[in-house]
């Protein structure tokens, strides 16, 4: 089988981080699959006109990756998606042929995807995580968006949300088509074996993200750290990114922190890479996760792939797997903050008894879910669903 990817979203040297998530789905896809990744950005006049091609990707045998760079002025999407099509017709005139395209969320590379399984004569499917499927969180479509992502949507054999919300979110856009839930894959090095949690201390709090309030409401999660510290609860919290603004944002918390009198409890980390986020994560022992809106966010299934309990609210995905499992922590609602007090003096509590909820089972659970293998089992599947 061959699968040519048209992805929206991509590392790539303009940005190193960009659509990471996308970049493990694919790999996860097993080698049996051969693989063709194809990418378009917008960049600056030295790299603009590149064309970068890589083999045998990461850890993924088999895979090419074709990214190309177009001058970053407008019209940018025209000059994208131009690109894009000279990817494929380039592909096209080398004899390249694919079983099947798969769209890696509906943005840039939407219509080049369309045009592709048009040229070729093979099924469409398309994977989101794009949060701007939620116009009820302020995050919207722009017209040109909306036309590509309704045609893409609707012209696919099969939609591969990452969460069952997500999906509904997708079919208001195009009714009628097949979904199949696949979920974000965790990076390995999050599947360590799984550290021991400390009965000494305070309890140890992990927060990782953008760190922007509109989002993840870390100045409601700061005011219920200090309500639960006010209670009599013995904590400590590091948390982990954000500065993308410059670091203003960060210094707004900071000053927050000694208005609450959390001095010495709260700790702003900056961003962090992989090999840090993973120790921080076995250093703790619960990560919190206090957003107001999310589709199937990374950090918290890397945070139980490590075996670390989540205080996590129910938005998006998130509650697909945290209602009636009580062991991989506690799920409350947005916005809740006596709630997150609540739990957080609960813990402290659970904590001195030696009673946090068990790192292997979490684990397990996991890695059941969101590893390379199980998850590039699931899209092996949905390609066969597809081509039978």
């Amino acid at each position: 089988m061959r699968v040519l990817h048209l992805a929206s979203w991509h590392p790539n040297q303009v940005h190193a981080q960009l659509g990471n998530f996308v970049r493990r789905h694919i790999e996860a896809v097993p080698p049996e699959v051969e693989g063709m990744v194809l990418h378009v950005w917008p960049a600056g006049s030295d790299v603009a006109g590149q064309v970068n091609r890589e083999v045998g990707q990461g850890d993924r045998a088999g895979l090419q990756t074709r990214i190309a760079y177009v001058k970053d002025s407008v019209p940018r999407r025209w000059r994208t998606e131009r690109a894009y099509m000279g990817l494929v017709q380039g592909l096209h005139a080398e004899g390249f042929v694919p079983d099947l395209i798969h769209l890696h969320v509906a943005a840039e590379a939407a219509r080049p995807a369309i045009r592709a399984s048009q040229l070729w004569k093979v099924p469409l499917v398309v994977s989101e995580n794009w949060t701007a499927y939620h116009p009820e969180h302020g995050r919207s479509f722009r017209p040109k968006e909306e036309r590509a992502v309704r045609k893409a949507l609707s012209v696919a054999s099969l939609h591969l949300p990452v969460s069952q919300h997500l999906g509904r979110a997708m079919g208001r856009y195009a009714s009628g088509v097949k979904a199949r839930v696949i979920p974000n894959v965790v990076d390995r090095r999050f599947g360590l074996p799984v550290h021991p949690r400390s009965v000494d201390g305070p309890l140890r709090l992990l927060h990782v993200s953008s760190m922007v309030d509109a989002h993840k409401d870390i100045r409601g999660m700061l005011r219920a750290v200090a309500e639960a510290v006010h209670h009599g609860a013995d904590l400590v919290m590091d948390c982990f990114g954000g500065a993308g603004d410059g670091g203003q944002e960060l210094e707004g918390y900071r000053h927050l922190v000694q208005t609450l009198n959390l001095d010495g409890r709260v700790r702003f980390m900056g961003p962090a890479g992989v090999d840090e986020v993973v120790g921080a994560m076995h250093a703790a022992d619960a990560f919190v996760l206090f957003s107001r809106y999310e589709n199937l966010p990374c950090v918290l299934l890397e945070a139980w792939m490590t075996g670390l309990p989540a205080v996590a609210t129910n938005v998006g995905g998130v509650g697909e797997h945290m209602e009636g499992r009580e062991a991989l922590g506690a799920l409350l609602d947005a916005g809740d903050e006596r709630a997150l007090t609540e739990v957080l003096v609960q813990w402290g509590k659970r904590k001195r008894d030696g009673v946090l909820p068990q790192s292997v089972k979490i684990a397990d659970y996991a890695h059941a879910r969101f590893s390379n293998e199980a998850v590039g089992q699931a899209f092996l599947e949905a390609y066969r669903s597809v081509l039978s």
